[in-house]
């Protein structure tokens, strides 16, 4: 089995995320080690760092752990058990969000670090944010259901700790089907939750999700975010969205820049172009912007250029418009940040 490596036909869940299900798993009495065995997965392997675990043999592990323990709502125990750590360096980044708002786009943005078989996509309808989880193209088949209610589980659990104990989703949808009692569910997530939709989906009400936690950290989240984009381009090097990012990050600073120029280099067409990265989960004008704030960061913290220099490399018109793309990507002002 593959553990550091990960194959981007083969879905794979973060190895720190398998480990808190081996402790779902012993605190039934069940021998976890004999289920990742038979499994085909040596819990030795989970444990290197960065490993991977391919999902399909995941699904087999969720199975006997629910069949050996009897309990239809074990995903809600691994919920219940996590703490921001399990996801690493993207748990941490969760944690030290400005807000709930912050924190849901940075787990839409990121969750292939947690689970790569899936793409997650957040929709504004109305005075409502809906979170979906599908199948990442070319792949049709969503992640195990039980991954799924316990990646939603963990998420509720990162966003109380940001919003406060009363925080909660307006409505919680699951694809997979469920025929038990609804109640344990609807007391986990202090919400209406239905089975059988037409895709995984939370909804939350977005008049509840901007009020800024004391212990927000914009310095720690932005160098967490460089650190994961690092980490994400080490095992997604065929990807066309990091050849574009690879691409954009090298002549930045040229002003020659687009989205033709890209293309061309590439050796596509714009419409392949644009077709191929919404296939990915994202787009040339989503993949510019994570480029810039990359190379904001970078400029800034070096502290070697004044602001109006480093508004120019990055391609803005004037630094007024600089100042209010850092703030967004940050939650800071530049000045504050260079001084922090």
């Amino acid at each position: 089995m593959q553990d550091d490596t990960l194959l981007p036909k083969t879905p794979t869940s973060l190895g720190s995320w398998v480990l808190l299900i081996v402790q779902a798993i012993d605190s039934y009495g069940l021998d976890s080690k004999t289920i990742f065995s038979d499994a085909g997965i040596n819990l030795d392997d989970v444990k290197k760092p960065h490993a991977r675990i391919p999902t399909s043999l995941m699904a087999k592990v969720w199975d006997t752990a629910v069949t050996e323990s009897q309990d239809p709502y074990i995903a809600l125990k691994v919920a219940a058990q996590f703490k921001p750590t399990v996801f690493s360096a993207l748990g941490m980044s969760l944690a030290a969000s400005r807000h709930a708002f912050d924190a849901i786009k940075r787990a839409a943005k990121y969750s292939q670090i947690i689970s790569d078989g899936s793409l997650s996509e957040l929709e504004e309808i109305d005075n409502e944010l809906h979170f979906n989880l599908k199948p990442r193209p070319p792949l049709t088949i969503p992640v195990n259901s039980f991954g799924i209610e316990s990646i939603f589980g963990s998420m509720h659990n990162v966003l109380k700790s940001i919003a406060g104990d009363d925080f909660h989703a307006k409505e919680i949808i699951f694809q997979h089907g469920f025929d038990g009692d609804l109640t344990p569910y609807i007391e986990f997530f202090n919400c209406p939750v239905s089975f059988g939709g037409k895709s995984n989906r939370i909804i939350y009400d977005k008049d509840t999700l901007y009020q800024e936690q004391a212990f927000s950290n914009s310095t720690l989240t932005s160098t967490l975010d460089n650190w994961i984009e690092q980490h994400l381009f080490s095992y997604k090097e065929d990807l066309l969205s990091t050849k574009v990012k690879k691409f954009i990050l090298k002549n930045l600073a040229s002003h020659g820049i687009d989205q033709v120029t890209v293309a061309k280099e590439l050796a596509i067409s714009p419409r392949v172009l644009q077709r191929r990265l919404k296939e990915e989960g994202t787009s040339y004008s989503e993949l510019l912007d994570d480029c810039r704030h990359i190379m904001a960061i970078k400029l800034i913290s070096q502290n070697k250029l004044p602001l109006s220099e480093v508004t120019y490399i990055l391609g803005f018109s004037d630094q007024s418009n600089f100042s209010r793309a850092f703030k967004r990507w940050t939650g800071s002002t530049p000045n504050h940040f260079k001084g922090s």
